[in-house]
Order: C-alpha cells, then structure tokens, then sequence
C-alpha cells in the first residue's frame, strides 16, 4: 500500500513552506514535492505541479510549462487542477507580456470550470483578467472583475484567494483616485492574511498599501510601510512583488529632499535586475520612466532619453496587446540610430575654421572619456564588493533561517514519534505474553506507518494473545498519522466491541476506519493491510487483510502459507468478511507476520527487489537459531542486501516461535 489517496498534512506543511517559507528554504523544497506527488493520488498529485508551476513563475518561466503540463497529463477528468493549470500558463504569459496569449489561456480555463461547474475556479479567472486589465491601464474593468472574483470567493469561503483579490480591488481604486475605497479594501486583505498566518500575502498587501499612501500624499506613513515590506520581500525572495515596491518607492525617494541618491539607485537598478533576470515585462513602462527621470537627476540627456522611449514602447505594446519581444529590436535600434544621429550633427557643426580646434577638442573629449572610463569602473568595482559583502551577510542570515526553520520541524516530528512510540506494545509486555519472539521494526523515516499491535485476552480458557503486524498507506508523517487511526480502530473492534475472533476483528476495525475518514469532506481513501493472529497455547487462529501468514513446521524444509483475503481495511469496491483460518501448532513451529517493507526492498548487485521468496529461504536457513538471533540475522541480510540504497518503505516482521 504504498500511494495515498489524498494531499495529507506532510505535503501541506511542504506547500506551505514552498511558498511562504525563506528563499533558501524555497530552493530545497520543490524535490520535496515532487517524492511527495509520487505516493499520492493522481488529482493530488496534478494540483502539486500546479503548485510547482506557480511557484517558478517568477523564477523560471520554461518550468511553468513542464510542470502545468505534468499536472494536465495526469489529472484525472473533472479536476479542478487541469482549469488552475491553464490559469498558470496564461499568468506565465502575461508575465512575459504576451497578452494575447494571455487571455486566450484564461477564456480556456474560464470556459473549463463552467463546463465541471466549478465557482471558485470562475473566481480565479475573473481575478486573472483583473489582472491584466490593470496592466493595460484599464482600472474601471480590473475592479470590475476583481469584484466579481470577491463576491465568489466570500460565497464559497475561499479566504486565501479573497487575500490577493482584496487587495487587487484596493489597487484599482487606488489607480481610479479613490484611496479611501482603496485603504479599505488593502486592511481587509492584510487582516485576512493575518487570519490565514500568511506573513507572505501580508507583506506584499503592505507595500502595496505603502503605494496608496504615497500615491494619496502621505509620505510619511508611506515610508513606514515600505520600511516593514521591502526588507520581508528581499530576504525571502518575492521578486515579483518587488518590482512594484521599488518602483514606487523610488518615486517617494525623488520627491523627498534631499534626495538619498544611493537609496534611489539601489531601488531601481535592483528593480531593473530582477526585471531582466527572471524576464518579468510587468511594470517595466514604470521602471524604465522612473530611471528616465533618475537620469535626468544625474544630468544624463542620453539615457534619459533612452529610458523614456523604452517606457513609451512598453506602454504602446501594452495597449496593442503584442509581443513584448519588440523592445529587444527597439534597444538595438535606438543604439544605432544613437550612433548616426551623432556623426551626422558633427559633420554638419565642422567648418574650416572648427578643424584647427578639432584634433585639441577630441584630444580633450579623449582624455574625459578615459577618466570618466577610470572613474566607471572605480564606481563598479566598488559597487561589486559592497554588493558581496551583502551577499555574504544574506547568505549567513539565511542560512541561520533555514537551520532554525529545519530545527523546528525536525523537533516536531521527534516529538511526534515520540507519540506513536507509546502506542506501540513495550518489549516487555511483548516477552511476558510471547516470551519466544522478536519484532524486527525499521521505520523508513522517524515515524512510521507499519506498527505492530499486541493485545492480551484473559478468559476462562486461559489468555489468548491478540497480535498483529500493520502496514497503513504511506509512510512517514502521512503514515503515521493513518496509524494513529487504524491502531485506534483496532483497540476498539476488540476492547469495545469485544470481539476475539481476527476475521471479525478485521470487519470492525474496517467499518470504523471508514467511518472515521467519511468524516472529511475529501474521498479519503487510505486505510490498511494486516496480519492478525490470536494464540492460545497450540490453537492459532488467523486473519489478513493482504498480508499472509506463514509458518514453519519443526524440521520442515518448507515454508506452510495461509493466504490474506485480497482488500485493505478500508474502502474497497466489493468488500467481503475476512476468512479466519483454525490451526493447530506444535511445539518447536515458528510463525511470522510482516509488512511488504522487507522484500520490496531494492538492493543487491542488480537493484532489485529482496522477494519473497528470498525471504522465505532466509528463514528457513535460519531455523536452529535462537528467535534474538534470528532477528540480528534478519536486520544484518537487510541491511547488506540494501547497501547504498535508500530504504523503500517502513520494515515490521513479528516472529513467534510455539
């Protein structure tokens, strides 16, 4: 049993680290989920790469495509996954400022949720075109869109999207002059954030809000906010959130006197770098008009001029809906033309008269040219270690973000094992009923799902002892948290229901499992594979779900199968009783019950499986030893047969010897 039916809480702690923990955090964290998409579902797994695809948005444009294409490939018919997969296809065109093609991928998921009657992913799309709708000035339409999307979103509860809508909606009123609409809208999505225990969401509102205060002449609080923000999107690596915030920060800078021109320049040249770094064209017509007016601060005719006809070229490709691709040319063009235009005018201006000046004129422009080439590359060589020495420090402050987040959850988990350990039987309890046995257990990760069970009955026919090896959907903390549910289903099939026959047990122990997991509003459909037995001096009674149960006669040189009924404790599509098996021991059998961990384990000089019928010739070698050694001996041909590979899933073997 090793795929899960369902997102369980290990890959939602993954998510949410994925995109609200550190930037190195971030950056270990995408292998993560993609195990995780392996032992899940196939509709859990699509909306993990959705996952993924938004998360290289702003990182790695190709990888969008690679993995919302993973996710509409695998997702099965109805999924909401393949919807959100075109919505992240046109959000990585609209990036890329391909608006046409942009707002085709978005009609298509539009016309995709309507067709599985799905509201919130209706939400998503009209929050998608309010998006571009603000990036080609249309502000009236983007609230009007972005409206629709809230009026959805608080319809049917979804709080993390009413976050990013409120705060698109505080944003066209803000560009429609009307502050005092757009600060509400902004505290809404910031205290929703805060609900959630969205830091990141909550940050990003704030430099937005910080560009409404600015924008409403209130420099002050405007400098505050940007203060808080800024800083929290840098060191965690929101660098599409950024742009916007140095740029208007940048023109909160120019009207403040003095101006910090430092401060100025870092704003926009780290805006400019993240820009053509990750290729993100949104906000590019502000940035290149904010460094137009930088240049005409340094007294810089050329670049000014440079700047502003890139903005107007931005704003023209825009409003046409075309390829952003356009501004390469234009730059190369404008270069050239640059060149012309200047040899054209010098021609012209030289006279007669003017050639005795010329050749001192250029000696002089030479030599000016040399020193400010000299001073140029002074300012970069300075620029570049200061900005190592930053680099430095950031990568140190990370780092110790990282250990100290790793810390946390690995302490987390210790104390969760800690917690299933006491609900496994203690070794002494095991050797007061079972006094000639061993339990070889392995567990995969820190936690486990396979555990073994042991319950004892006192009746006038003197103890039976109840017990079992269990083997719960995945493994790890998805595992564990399964066990915690089986092991309590089979406490009370027994200590509630009283029952003491292992086929009835299994029934009972399923229709709690069942009942407890129909609780959820997901089709939960995890559960467990067991072999249960229950001895009672020579007389052994059997039961599985899955798992056999073997025996080893005295002397034999064979290995005596009971078969398991094939179907997990838990939701299956044509369930049956479990068949109980009645057999009689001798003195000297040995009987063994275990999970699939041990011969699904790949290793050896050609990687493959152990087997069973490895195993099986394992024990039989085996047979004149002590039941203690038999377990070294088993952990020994384990651990060689494994050698460098990692560890497939969680080991339980139970061995008792009559």
């Amino acid at each position: 049993m090793k795929r899960m039916k369902n997102l369980h809480p290990a890959a939602s702690v993954l998510v949410f680290l994925l995109f609200f923990g550190s930037g190195n955090a971030q950056q270990s964290l995408p292998d993560s989920l993609n195990r995780v998409a392996l032992t899940v579902s196939q509709d859990s797994a699509a909306k993990i790469y959705v996952m993924l695809a938004r998360y290289y948005l702003g990182a790695n444009p190709d990888s969008v495509v690679v993995y919302a294409d993973k996710a509409m490939k695998i997702a099965p018919e109805k999924s909401i996954a393949i919807g959100d997969a075109y919505i992240q296809l046109g959000n990585r065109q609209h990036m890329l400022g391909n608006i046409d093609s942009a707002i085709a991928l978005y009609t298509t998921a539009q016309n995709y949720f309507r067709e599985i009657d799905n509201e919130k992913g209706i939400g998503k799309v009209y929050q998608s075109f309010a998006v571009v709708k603000s990036s080609m000035k249309d502000y009236q339409g983007s609230l009007d869109n972005m409206l629709k999307a809230i009026e959805i979103y608080e319809r049917v509860g979804f709080k993390r999207g009413l976050t990013m809508a409120y705060m698109g909606a505080g944003n066209s009123y803000r560009f429609l002059g009307n502050t005092k609409d757009g600060s509400v809208y902004m505290f809404k999505a910031m205290n929703n954030a805060l609900s959630l225990g969205d830091s990141a969401w909550y940050y990003q509102t704030m430099a937005e809000y910080a560009g409404m205060m600015y924008k409403s002449g209130r420099n002050d609080s405007s400098n505050y906010y940007f203060a808080r923000s800024i800083p929290y999107l840098e060191q965690n690596g929101f660098y599409y959130a950024l742009i916007p915030a140095y740029v208007t920060y940048s023109e909160l800078l120019s009207d403040q006197k003095p101006i910090n021109e430092q401060l100025l320049h870092d704003c926009l040249f780290k805006a400019l770098s993240i820009a053509t770094g990750f290729g993100i064209k949104d906000n590019l017509q502000s940035l290149y008009r904010q460094l137009g007016a930088y240049y005409v601060l340094k007294n810089n005719p050329d670049s000014v001029f440079y700047y502003m006809e890139l903005s107007s070229l931005v704003a023209d490709s825009l409003s046409n809906a075309s390829n952003m691709e356009i501004l390469h040319e234009t730059e190369a063009r404008f270069e050239t033309e640059k060149k012309d235009l200047l040899i054209q005018n010098q021609s012209l201006e030289l006279t007669a008269k003017d050639k005795v000046n010329e050749a001192q004129s250029r000696m002089l422009w030479i030599g000016g040219l040399g020193l400010l080439i000299v001073c140029v590359f002074a300012v970069i060589a300075f620029v570049n270690y200061r900005k190592s020495q930053q680099a430095k420090r950031e990568i140190e402050h990370q780092k110790v973000l990282v250990e100290v987040k790793q810390k946390e959850i690995i302490d987390s988990i210790d104390y969760a094992k800690r917690i299933q350990s006491a609900i496994l039987p203690p070794a002494k309890l095991i050797r007061s009923h079972l006094p000639d046995s061993f339990v070889l257990y392995k567990p995969k990760d820190i936690v486990a799902g396979d555990f073994y069970w042991l319950e004892p009955i006192v009746s006038a026919n003197g103890t039976t002892v109840l017990f079992a090896a269990c083997d719960c959907t995945g493994h790890g903390v998805p595992g564990a948290l399964v066990s915690v549910i089986c092991h309590n289903g089979l406490n009370r099939a027994v200590r509630e229901y009283g029952l003491r026959e292992p086929g009835r047990i299994l029934d009972k122990t399923r229709e709690i499992v069942i009942s407890e997991f129909e609780k959820s509003e997901e089709d939960v459909k995890d559960g467990m594979d067991v072999a249960m037995c229950a001895l009672n001096g020579n007389s052994l009674t059997y039961a599985g779900a899955n798992n056999p149960l073997w025996i080893i006669r005295k002397g034999a040189t064979e290995v005596e199968e009971y078969k398991a009924t094939k179907q997990p404790i838990g939701k299956y599509h044509d369930p049956v009783p479990y068949v109980t098996h009645n057999i009689t021991l001798q003195s000297g059998d040995t009987i063994y019950i275990f999970s699939d961990g041990y011969v699904d384990q790949f290793g050896g000089e050609h990687g493959k499986k152990f087997k069973a019928s490895s195993l099986k010739n394992l024990l039989l070698t085996m047979q004149h030893e002590s039941m203690d050694r038999q377990r070294e001996l088993l952990n020994e041909r384990f651990d060689s047969w494994r050698a460098r590979a990692e560890q497939t899933d969680d080991v339980c073997v139970v061995g008792v010897r009559v």
